[in-house]
């Protein structure tokens, strides 16, 4: 029994070790050096945050380097003659070095890069001398220095607590009761770090569990090194050899014409600066709108508010799943077949935002999320695109209606409202982002109209949309609105997914004190053109949204839908559409040499366009 128990103090003695360096020496010396990439002054309340945010990353980072002294760990108690002092030495310099470099990279690569150590430093390392050319000798000199003494801090505790603890081991041999007890602790150890390193929530453990300020510099300075490497291990890209249809030359002459720049916007607003909220309804796809084609009795209260304001029957979303609509709607960017943009916390930084556009107007921005926003990096995404207020599920009283997601819409709509109002009395000027979620599978809902369950979801939304719209028609907050209502993506059924052209086919309607007159405008779209478009209205610049279009501008004169789900897309245009699989190279439905090179060229255009973020 006392192998088992030594067993057990060794490993807990590991991880203390590994997750106390994180927070006495790598976050002290990483904001030593980079305090003055804090936009203010560092108060004893922000470094409080820092660590009760940034220790989830370190005791994951923990855990990972707990998994060889662990099997080490629970050898020695099996065989009491394992060198464990000699080999647990070997292991802690190697470490130590490790820990050591990954501080002292981390710490000064921020000072040029504003972002944290990722899987991109590797290609830096390719060409070496290039990697250092821009520092001088004794810079570089300095920096082994530092990489040397943070290695011994981390050596000499790592060593000194391994052979305090290596000593309590027994020298004689367990009773044969004790194995079966030794393979027991070992699984009960291996599943606490594993539930660490995964956490329990719906998906595992992301690099945003750590971000909760619109100071993204508190962000970084929460986010383990480590395991921002790790985890960007897991989504690199190479964006420059993806999609590589045509000439550089070619491809500029097929998508010029797809994405004009400038041009004069056609005002259906009564004015350039209204408040504005921007619904996103999950997967409100046409087969719940009556008002595309869907079933009419699903979402009544929608299908009559279209007659009321701007809307847009002819829109495409531009992906398939939330994390990727978000860069679409919120930064104007088509989805990416490969992969989700959200992940790259360094080429999301450097995207332009809608919110982030308007807070550069004087607008105060907001997401409003029932749910969790370290799901999908959410919270990256938000702060990154330019929200400087990010409300979710922790910020709703503990007895809201909820389900499996978070707490349901009807609830959010009705804090919408009181903050509208709040914002009002003092006269300012907004934006609020609101992801809703309770039409999401399980399809549970505080509510009964229908007999379908996901019918009935939806019914609910439309219900909770529509007493929120009545209730703002009666407030001095209506004059001067603007609501944006846009689904994210169309719902994602097994049996719904060939035929593309239906899926994506969403509904886009502005509706608000501030439009002039109800309209509705049939030209093809995508989900992508809402922030060249808003922007337009407002008179404000929108030429950093590369693919974002005004759709009423004069200069809007080749529209069409543009769709992408894994490794595949959908072209529409006047002349049709066509679904292509980008795997097997060839057309699912409605081939055409001339739109599939234009579907081609946008991704070529788009993954060399993300590549150079």
């Amino acid at each position: 029994m006392i192998n088992i128990l030594a067993f057990l103090v060794f490993v807990c003695v590991q991880w203390f070790w590994a997750a106390t360096y994180f927070s006495l020496v790598q976050k002290p010396v990483f904001a030593l050096v980079n305090r003055k990439s804090s936009p203010r002054g560092i108060t004893f309340r922000d470094t409080v945050q820092v660590y009760s945010h940034g220790f989830v990353s370190d005791a994951i980072v923990a855990s990972y380097l707990t998994a060889v002294p662990m099997l080490l760990g629970v050898t020695a108690a099996i065989w009491p003659g394992f060198p464990l002092k000699e080999v647990m030495t070997v292991y802690n310099i190697i470490i130590s070095l490790a820990m050591g470099l990954l501080t002292c990279a981390d710490t000064v690569l921020y000072t040029f890069w504003k972002s944290k150590i990722d899987a991109s430093v590797f290609a830096y390392l390719r060409t070496p001398k290039d990697a250092f050319a821009s520092v001088s000798g004794g810079y570089i000199f300095l920096a082994f220095l530092a990489w040397m003494a943070l290695s011994a801090v981390y050596f000499a505790g790592a060593q000194a607590l391994t052979m305090l603890s290596v000593t309590i081991f027994p020298h004689a041999f367990m009773p044969w009761w004790g194995y079966p007890l030794a393979v027991l602790a070992l699984c009960i150890v291996a599943g606490v770090l594993f539930v660490i390193i995964r956490g329990l929530k719906i998906r595992p453990n992301n690099p945003s569990v750590v971000y909760y300020s619109n100071v993204t510099f508190f962000n970084h300075w929460a986010l383990n090194p480590g395991y921002n490497l790790i985890y960007s291990l897991s989504t690199r890209d190479d964006f420059g050899k993806q999609f590589h249809e045509f000439s550089p030359e070619e491809c500029r002459e097929i998508t010029d014409p797809l994405f004009p720049v400038g041009g004069t916007s056609r005002k259906v607003l009564k004015t350039d600066r209204p408040n504005i909220l921007l619904i996103a309804w999950e997967s409100f796809g046409r087969e719940f709108c009556g008002a595309i084609g869907g079933k009419p009795e699903v979402t009544p209260r929608f299908n009559s508010l279209t007659r009321e304001g701007i809307f847009f029957s002819s829109c495409a979303a531009g992906s398939f799943r939330t994390d990727r609509a978000l860069v679409c709607l919120l930064g104007g960017l088509p989805g990416q077949p490969t992969t989700s943009l959200i992940r790259y916390n360094r080429k999301i930084a450097a995207l332009p935002g809608l919110a982030g556009s308007l807070r550069d107007a004087g607008y105060e921005t907001a997401s409003v999320y029932g749910g969790e926003l370290n799901f999908m990096h959410f919270a990256d995404y938000f702060l990154a695109s330019g929200h400087d207020r990010l409300v979710c599920d922790k910020d709703f009283p503990k007895d809201a209606p909820r389900c499996k997601w978070g707490v349901h819409d009807g609830y959010i709509f009705d804090w919408l409202y009181d903050d509208i109002m709040e914002k009002t009395g003092r006269n300012a000027r907004w934006f609020t982002t609101f992801m809703t979620l309770s039409s999401h599978e399980p399809f549970k809902v505080p509510y009964r109209r229908l007999d379908d369950p996901t019918d009935n979801a939806y019914a609910y939304v439309d219900d909770a949309l529509g007493r929120f719209i009545d209730r703002l028609k009666q407030t001095p907050a209506w004059d001067n609105l603007l609501v944006v209502i846009v689904a994210d993506h169309g719902l994602n059924r097994s049996d719904k997914h060939d035929d593309r052209v239906e899926y994506s086919h969403i509904p886009l309607l502005m509706i608000g004190g501030a439009v002039k007159e109800p309209e509705t405008i049939d030209a093809l779209m995508s989900q992508t053109d809402i922030a060249a478009t808003v922007l337009g209205q407002l008179g404000l610049d929108h030429s950093e949204f590369r693919f974002s279009r005004d759709v009423l501008a004069d200069t809007y004169v080749n529209p069409f839908g543009f769709h992408t789900w894994v490794n595949g897309f959908m072209f529409r245009d006047k002349t049709g559409a066509v679904t292509f699989d980008n795997v097997s190279g060839r057309p699912v439905d409605g081939a055409d040499p001339a739109r599939e090179r234009k579907g081609k060229a946008i991704l070529q255009k788009l993954y060399d366009y993300i590549d150079k973020l």
